[in-house]
């Protein structure tokens, strides 16, 4: 037998052991309950925790269930999923953060979105499902975007598994990620919202408070180097190298590094917020991590290191090239790397802000001052019979 054809066939069983015991649920009927699944932590992420309140506010009840799985868990696993398809039964919206192959599978109520051409356009109203992606922006392709290459899924295997099925509402950071959000969840682009997450918000108090406290220090300057994470093992891997190499114990240093890797190529939950390390750091060193979003908003220098970037192109490939937005803010070699980040550590007022505003370019345009509220504002507005006749509270102002 051939993997495809054994993927099929688990694929296969899968949906019809997770559609009858979603039937079954059923029976028990809707609750005021709003669902909040995610399998990269064990515990429910700022974006979750601050969406609930908002939701509460409005008459539904939080529902949290995360479980990082991992292959010592399958147990502990089985049993989030059959929690998961008892509150999917019960709840009137559903929101998650990643790919979720018990809602994608799922044949709920949905209705057709007239016109479109996307590949989902039945999307679900009995839950309504909001997938609040993990990350800021659209940097690399990902989802639907990669499909037959390495770092992706195969076109046979998303078809089997209905990859990114059953998303009613799509939200990202801003207008400028919406049409890549829209490929790589292969729905409408009416239905990917510039919301962004509640973690904007809080981005923006953390550089506020920063700003207000700020002061020059006698100590050396941070600098974080923080990749991205490679989901193909013989992908190649820059940083590891550059690590190896012994690239922070160079005597030539006038700053410190810290290595952070990727939260999930360390083995650790993957929540969706601030990394450690990047509100003491001047300077961040990345090479197609979101974070550079997350150092953008907190007023942080960033520096491209990516002597592989012909390799990213192809697999899983870029919906923003660096060396094409901000050819100053890019190294491919040791040396490189070394001498931008001491010239602007050391004279910070010379980086090239306006390459980094080229970069990020409308990632954030239309993003609101609280997303958690303007998030279930939405949902209400759009869907006013979940709430039953609880008054809208009024959106926080910006400050």
């Amino acid at each position: 037998m051939t993997v495809s054809k054994a993927k099929g066939m688990a694929a296969g069983v899968a949906r019809l052991v997770f559609n009858g015991l979603y039937r079954l649920f059923c029976f028990s009927g809707r609750k005021n309950e709003v669902l909040f699944v995610s399998r990269k932590a064990d515990e429910p992420s700022y974006d979750y925790l601050e969406c609930g309140a908002a939701f509460e506010q409005r008459g539904l009840k939080p529902v949290y269930l995360s479980q990082h799985f991992k292959g010592s868990s399958t147990v502990a696993y089985s049993r989030l999923v059959l929690k998961e398809l008892y509150h999917l039964a019960r709840c009137k919206v559903c929101v998650i953060d990643r790919y979720d192959p018990v809602v994608s599978l799922l044949n709920f109520k949905c209705e057709s979105v007239a016109g479109s051409s996307a590949g989902h356009n039945e999307l679900p109203v009995e839950p309504v499902v909001i997938q609040l992606w993990h990350a800021f922006g659209a940097f690399k392709k990902f989802g639907c975007q990669s499909l037959d290459v390495a770092e992706g899924h195969s076109s046979e295997e998303a078809r089997q598994f209905s990859i990114h099925r059953n998303n009613s509402w799509v939200v990202c950071s801003g207008e400028g990620a919406r049409a890549a959000f829209a490929e790589a969840f292969d729905c409408p682009i009416e239905r990917v919202v510039p919301l962004s997450r509640p973690e904007y918000r809080k981005l923006l108090e953390l550089r506020k408070q920063q700003a207000g406290s700020e002061a020059k220090g006698s100590g050396r300057p941070i600098a974080l180097f923080a990749p991205t994470i490679r989901k193909y093992d013989k992908a190649l891997n820059p940083f590891a190298d550059l690590e190896t190499r012994g690239f922070d114990r160079l005597d030539s240093h006038s700053y410190d590094v810290l290595w952070s890797d990727h939260p999930l190529a360390a083995g650790s939950d993957a929540k969706g917020d601030v990394p450690a390390g990047l509100l003491s750091a001047q300077m961040v060193v990345t090479d197609y991590s979101s974070i550079v979003y997350e150092a953008y908003l907190l007023g942080k220098m960033v520096l491209f290191y990516v002597p592989d970037i012909e390799h990213y192109r192809v697999s899983p490939g870029l919906n923003v090239d660096p060396e094409e937005m901000c050819p100053s803010l890019v190294a491919r070699t040791d040396d490189e790397l070394s001498n931008k980040l001491s010239a602007w550590l050391a004279c910070p007022e010379e980086y090239p802000w306006d390459e980094m505003e080229r970069f990020v370019g409308s990632a954030f345009e239309g993003s609101g001052c609280n997303p958690a509220e303007e998030i279930a504002a939405f949902i209400y507005q759009a869907y006013p019979g979940l709430f039953g006749r609880l008054e809208v509270a009024e959106a926080s102002a910006c400050v």
